[in-house]
């Protein structure tokens, strides 16, 4: 069964068209274009993409997390997806950071990795990434800086008590 989609979107003064096809239901062709209402002869974005229809589900994953990571870096706001599409983005979302995690955090924020990598690496939003490092008192825009205790310091996993001070005595 062949078929056709076309969506046109227009965003201010430019218009950007997403077209699916398919001849064959085996493979689906993407096509993408856009234009200034000014300038209409003058393409903004332009390109086609031809998968087998199996791996849809795969590209729109990747995709939606391509473009994910271009709007943080292009500071472009977005609407908040519900739970179940942050799930499907973003695998790790939800669960818990566990000790070898933060340590693996920690050396790719020092190594100067880059918060939109780290957080694909680890399958967690940019801002799970950013959050936690500030649990484990670092600041997500200077890398150079530990907090006064050090790098996932036991005062973090442990009471005071527990590591031999007391709450009167410090």
């Amino acid at each position: 069964m062949a078929f056709r989609h076309l969506n046109e979107l227009p965003l201010g003064d430019k218009v950007f068209r997403i077209e699916l096809a398919s001849e064959d239901d085996t493979t689906v062709t993407l096509t993408l274009s856009g234009w200034s209402e000014a300038d209409p002869q003058t393409p903004l974005a332009s390109g086609q993409l031809r998968l087998p229809m199996g791996d849809v589900a795969t590209v729109r994953i990747a995709l939606n997390r391509a473009l994910r990571a271009l709007a943080l870096v292009a500071d472009v706001a977005e609407p908040i997806p519900d739970r179940d599409v942050l799930r499907e983005l973003f695998p790790g979302h939800g669960a818990p950071w566990v000790p070898q995690h933060e340590e693996e955090l920690l050396r790719r924020f020092h190594d100067g990795e880059s918060i939109a990598r780290t957080a694909a690496r680890f399958g967690r939003t940019p801002d799970s990434v950013r959050t936690k490092l500030r649990e484990l008192g670092h600041d997500p825009r200077n890398p150079e800086h530990c907090p006064p205790d050090g790098c996932l310091s036991w005062s973090r996993y442990a009471s005071p008590t527990l590591v031999g001070s007391s709450p009167e005595n410090p």
